[in-house]
């Protein structure tokens, strides 16, 4: 690179000799000669990487020219060059800012001089440039959220940063020469800190979460990232630590766990969390062979009681009716209110008929005592429905199933009574066996179809893209929706043969359509947990993307949290494979699960669905605006996007957007539709937003 030099110098010969001197020497350059103050200023504007001055000129001076370099705040190495300045003189232009002087009846000294003006100047400017960063550095420190703890090789803290101060409670002072270990919680035993050291020694750092204590005893939650820092010969010298006080996290999570797990108006367990329990009893009572019982409770006419009186006092109703039952189940029971009027319960000590018929016996008795709601006095009777565990089925539907149906069996003799559940009962049997049989040959018929619908931009209602959801045409019962027969699909087994057809059929629909000029950008595809399950799941989809010439990215698969807790570690590393594919994952059903954030954080996802049980009381339910609320935030503070389901309603598309919500599907903008209307269906759209 050829170094840029401004002469000054009112002598043409002179400015040439001092040129080819400096190329004599081995130096490119290219100059520009000058002799006024307006030439100089011009000069000045090329930026120069040197300037060579005269001190004495006929228009000009070197001391003037240092005067404007000055005042002009350039930083531009100068030599002065002249064959009449004396010692004086040098020295004054020293003091001015002159870099070196150099006599014009020694030349041989010009090269010298350059060179070495130009490498103080350069150690001068990388002096600076680290300076800087050093700066900057301390001000990061200084300044971050995060707490900073640096220590020795062996383990002595040498700083803090004021973060940290803040987060423990522990002031700098009271730190330096201390072990990190003064934060230590007891929460964890010696074998978590050998793996963190372990880990630490082998790989150079270990991240994860963390229980700490702060001075003031409270323990806390923490995400630590420890690095070791080497010299150059790569032995360790120092240990960095920087961590994030994950608190307010952890009580989103609790949040969002209660909420999502039991009822917002009696604080019972709710439907989710009740299969749970009652999963866990039946695994129980096969293991040591006892019975169980389940209470299908539904209250007499509570309807009424909301048409005429309103729906507060029919609240009052249900939480009176909560609280009785309450006071009399043992611990061992569990009580939950499943929707509306509708509460099981489950009894897994002392399950005889005899003791169950004893129990049910007692609820009436609480129902038949009046209530006082207000200025009213009540009198709310129930029908409870009853089946034995292992008598009438041993999977928690059916026996859920079954005590619903005593429960209608008890409506009909006159309800204010119970009944036991009868084989006569289940007459459905044998319809559900001929649906069996029939879906067994659905896929062979080709009986099934694919509907898709939209997810939209919120803020722009652009299209995002589309959920593929599979549908039945039975040849005699018409369209069957997939909540009545996907169930059955894994129960029997085939879900797998279904969910491939499902990812074969969506991803050739996107090539289609983009064949068409229709564009969506993303196409999103359930997975079951079968699938989730089965080899081949990988190379099922990379063929399915080749087949069809999709970018992987265009592709998102759904799954939900209860399908990915089954098997976490199962399910992480398939999920991390697919990912290395470049597909997007989505939770589906957000909220209605019952996993750990901590595991989620270490899942390769993209996007959380919010259940659309949630989304369709917003306006209606300030306990589900919360629960949206807290997983709208919750998404951002893991850097997911948050998509609501079932947005049926302008108030709840409104309500999304306002707490931060980008993105939604729904009837509000489109019912899932085969492949051909959506196109069109889309297109008027398009067209009509430009019209």
């Amino acid at each position: 690179m050829k170094l840029q030099i401004l002469i000054v110098e009112d002598l043409p010969y002179d400015a040439e000799l001092m040129a080819l001197r400096l190329r004599d020497e081995g130096i490119e350059l290219e100059y520009e000669r000058v002799q006024s103050e307006e030439e100089y200023l011009q000069g000045l504007a090329n930026a120069p990487d040197l300037i060579l001055c005269d001190w004495h000129l006929p228009q000009f001076s070197g001391k003037r020219a240092l005067a404007l370099i000055r005042e002009m705040g350039h930083d531009i190495p100068f030599i002065i060059v002249s064959g009449g300045i004396g010692e004086e003189a040098a020295i004054d232009a020293l003091r001015l800012g002159a870099n070196d002087y150099v006599l014009k009846d020694r030349p041989a000294r010009l090269g010298e001089a350059v060179r070495r003006v130009l490498r103080d100047w350069q150690l001068r400017k990388d002096h600076e440039a680290a300076q800087e960063q050093l700066r900057l550095a301390e001000r990061a420190f200084q300044n971050t959220a995060e707490g900073i703890t640096v220590t020795d090789r062996d383990g002595r803290i040498l700083s803090v940063n004021p973060a940290f101060e803040q987060i423990t409670g522990y002031s700098r002072e009271e730190t330096l020469g201390q072990n990190p270990r003064i934060l230590k919680s007891g929460h964890h035993d010696e074998a978590f800190y050998k793996g963190m050291w372990h880990t630490l020694v082998e790989v150079g750092h270990w991240r994860g979460e963390i229980w700490n204590r702060r001075k003031n005893g409270d323990v806390y939650p923490e995400w630590l990232t420890i690095s070791a820092v080497k010299d150059a010969e790569g032995e360790t010298t120092h240990y960095v630590g920087v961590f994030t006080d994950i608190s307010h996290i952890k009580e989103a999570q609790n949040q969002i766990n209660f909420l999502a797990h039991h009822d917002a108006l009696t604080q019972l367990p709710n439907r989710a969390l009740f299969h749970e329990r009652f999963s866990h009893a039946l695994m129980h009572a096969k293991r040591e062979e006892v019975s169980l019982a389940l209470l299908f409770i539904d209250l007499d006419r509570f309807k009424t009681v909301n048409d005429t009186l309103g729906h507060p006092v029919g609240d009052q109703v249900l939480l009176e009716v909560s609280r009785r039952m309450s006071q009399v189940i043992r611990a061992s029971d569990t009580l939950a209110r499943l929707s509306g009027d509708e509460f099981v319960l489950l009894l897994e000590e002392e399950t005889s008929a005899q003791h169950v018929g004893v129990v049910a016996n007692k609820l009436m008795q609480l129902f038949s005592q009046a209530m006082h709601i207000g200025e009213h006095e009540l009198v709310v009777t129930a029908s409870i429905g009853i089946c034995l565990y292992p008598n009438d089925g041993d999977d928690p539907d059916v026996l859920i199933r079954h005590a619903d149906r005593a429960m209608y069996e008890a409506k009909q003799q006159g309800r204010n009574t119970y009944r036991f559940f009868t084989k006569a009962l289940s007459e459905g049997a044998f319809e559900r066996l001929m649906m069996e049989n029939h879906l067994r040959h659905a896929l062979k018929r080709g009986e099934l179809t694919l509907h898709y619908q939209p997810q939209i931009d919120l803020e722009t209602q652009q299209l995002q893209g589309v959920e593929a959801l599979v549908r039945w045409q039975h040849p005699e019962q018409g369209m069957i929706p997939p909540g009545l027969f996907i169930p059955l699909a894994e129960e029997i087994g085939i879900i797998g043969d279904i969910g491939a057809w499902v990812l074969h059929t969506a991803c050739q629909q996107v090539s289609a359509w983009d064949r068409e000029g229709f564009i969506v950008p993303r196409i999103a595809v359930n997975l079951s947990v079968q699938q989730i399950n089965r080899e081949g799941l990988i190379q099922l989809v990379t063929d399915e993307l080749g087949n069809s010439d999709l970018l992987p990215e265009r592709l998102e698969l759904e799954v939900t949290e209860s399908m990915l807790m089954r098997d976490p570690d199962l399910s992480r590393a398939i999920l991390s494979e697919l990912k290395g594919l470049g597909v997007k994952f989505a939770i589906d059903d957000f909220g209605t699960g019952y996993s750990s954030l901590a595991y989620l954080k270490l899942l390769p996802l993209d996007r959380l669905k919010i259940d659309q049980s949630f989304v369709q009381d917003i306006g209606r339910d300030d306990n589900d605006e919360a629960i949206v609320k807290a997983i709208i935030a919750l998404s951002e503070n893991l850097g997911l996007e948050a998509v609501a389901e079932g947005v049926e309603e302008e108030g709840q598309a409104q309500f999304l957007k306002a707490e931060g919500g980008r993105s939604a599907q729904g009837y509000l903008f489109s019912r899932p539709l085969p492949a051909d209307q959506l196109c069109e269906a889309w297109r008027k759209k398009v067209l009509s937003n430009v019209e």
